[in-house]
């Protein structure tokens, strides 16, 4: 579906739905949900939001779901503390026919979509800090030949004068130490088919200790080149571990 913009910032729509207008921002929050088909009201805050009042998120997500653009999914799980969390967000039909987006609507929560947009904000929460630069980023990115990473990212560190690149893979703790082992595999048959001078570092991202041992005595039981390219991280130490690859 073609769009335009006009001089006040608003995206008219022509084709399905006529006499609706939405700005900009709308459609930056549409094209955000899509990449990482579910987000949470915080993602969205901070990310596009973070020049307007803690009211306007709210306003805006209301109208995109009352139009149809965006659908309530549930509420996030709270923290260690208890709590209902925030808001959680996918296209709504309208959103999904303005974007030519195929299949069905999500019933609940992704909680590992929702990690990966967690660990691209603090990419960007570093960006803004000034550690790092993002260059270039991608979500269920591509690497032939059998692998999608979950999100890749080529960064530069201008304090460090240096770039690099990661693969990073969002583990929840489901995935059977079969299925990590497979994993990897396909990342090394990457390695062996790349022409290419450097190989991103494979950087697999986990909330607790525990699974970061479990995925850790893993990788040391793989063969020497194979776990010269993995690591496996904290998400709370991501970026600072980055900083040091």
């Amino acid at each position: 579906m073609e769009t335009h913009t006009d001089q006040q910032g608003h995206v008219g729509l022509s084709g399905r739905r006529t006499g609706v207008e939405l700005t900009q921002r709308d459609f930056d929050v549409l094209t955000l949900t899509h990449t990482f088909s579910q987000v949470a009201s915080t993602h969205l805050s901070e990310l596009l939001f973070a020049d307007r009042s803690h009211s306007v998120p709210d306003k805006v997500l209301g109208r995109l779901v009352r139009l149809g653009y965006l659908s309530q999914v549930g509420r996030r799980a709270g923290g260690d503390k208890g709590g209902a969390g925030a808001y959680v967000y996918q296209l709504g039909r309208a959103g999904r026919l303005l974007l030519e987006v195929d299949g069905r609507l999500m019933p609940n929560v992704n909680n590992h979509a929702l990690m990966v947009a967690d660990t691209y904000l603090e990419l960007r929460r570093a960006e803004t800090l000034g550690v790092l630069a993002l260059k270039e980023w991608s979500v269920e990115f591509s690497v032939p030949p059998s692998v999608r990473a979950d999100l890749f990212a080529e960064v530069d560190f201008p304090q460090q004068s240096r770039s690099s690149s990661y693969f990073l893979e969002i583990d929840m703790g489901t995935e059977q130490a079969a299925r990590i082992r497979e994993k990897v595999d396909g990342y090394w048959r990457a390695v062996e088919a790349s022409t290419a001078d450097y190989f991103p570092y494979v950087v697999f991202v986990v909330r607790q200790q525990s699974r970061r041992n479990e995925l850790t005595r893993i990788v040391q039981r793989l063969p020497e080149e194979q776990q010269e390219m993995m690591r496996v991280l904290l998400f709370p130490e991501l970026i600072p571990e980055l900083m040091r690859l």
